[in-house]
């Protein structure tokens, strides 16, 4: 009896240790919606024939992202923007949008119109990378954001590198990815590190470095770009789901800028909130 007894204590006692070291994954459910708040703030400084060129550009938005169809091999998203508060200040001219408002005007009205709920089908591998999305075209995009849509291989409902393992306090995973496209190319290599694991939630920091090599035409000349980050990021994430409930991130920003025979430095700094709840 005694035996048996020690039999069915190490049963338990193993199926309480399987339950907690289970890897993270993702559970989402047809049906489910969920309400993605993010805050932008992008300061930046140019020197361009001697002078000084700042850049101000303060955004807020809310996206409603619903969950179309799911299986073992992916999920089907859709997301819709439907509020976008938007100010910005370069070369001396100010310009907002408050999709609020209904007396907007002037080029950052259309494009961020073009945005403004539209809903945009993604899908996503059982890890949250993209493997598929509908983009629509709008020069506002990364104004709004901070990055090209069409270039983001993650939404901001999970972080793929995580998902899959085992997150105990104290541990580290090391994360290298590349995306190549056209003109477009860059490298993102960081640690992700487990600080704390309270009620089923994962605090996380990471900091990273970002490279990035591209080439914009504007008003008919070609700019190629180089572009040196440091990145520093704090996130929040429910083990049950996946999902990223908070994240804060600091992005600091070397640039080259090679156009018409000058070259021109800029730096700049992008902060960025996100935070993501359930909707009805």
């Amino acid at each position: 009896m005694l035996k048996t007894s020690l039999s069915a204590l190490s049963l338990s006692l193993l199926g309480i240790i399987t339950g907690f070291s289970q890897p993270t994954k993702i559970d989402i459910q047809k049906g489910q919606k969920y309400q993605v708040e993010t805050t932008n703030k992008t300061t930046s400084s140019a020197e361009v024939m001697g002078q000084t060129m700042e850049t101000l550009i303060d955004s807020k938005s809310i996206t409603l992202v619903e969950v179309m169809n799911n299986n073992p091999d992916g999920t089907d998203l859709q997301a819709t923007a439907t509020k976008v508060l938007l100010t910005s200040s370069m070369m001396g001219q100010d310009m907002s949008f408050d999709s609020d408002k209904q007396d907007n005007e002037g080029p950052m009205a259309e494009g961020l119109s073009k945005l403004l709920n539209k809903p945009r089908a993604i899908s996503i591998d059982s890890k949250g990378t993209i493997t598929k999305q509908e983009i629509i075209e709008s020069d506002m995009q990364g104004m709004l954001t901070g990055n090209n849509a069409e270039l983001s291989k993650t939404t901001e409902l999970f972080i793929p590198s995580i998902i899959g393992k085992e997150l105990k306090a104290g541990d580290s995973i090391n994360d290298i990815a590349s995306q190549t496209k056209e003109k477009y190319s860059s490298r993102d290599s960081g640690t992700y590190r487990i600080t704390k694991i309270e009620n089923g939630v994962a605090s996380i920091t990471y900091t990273g470095t970002q490279y990035i090599t591209t080439v914009m035409e504007q008003m008919g000349m070609e700019m190629n770009m180089i572009i040196n980050s440091t990145v520093k990021t704090e996130l929040q994430v429910d083990m049950k789901t996946g999902i990223v409930l908070l994240k804060s991130s600091e992005l600091d920003t070397n640039t080259t800028v090679d156009a018409g025979g000058m070259t021109i430095p800029a730096t700049g700094k992008t902060i960025t909130k996100i935070k993501i709840t359930p909707a009805s």
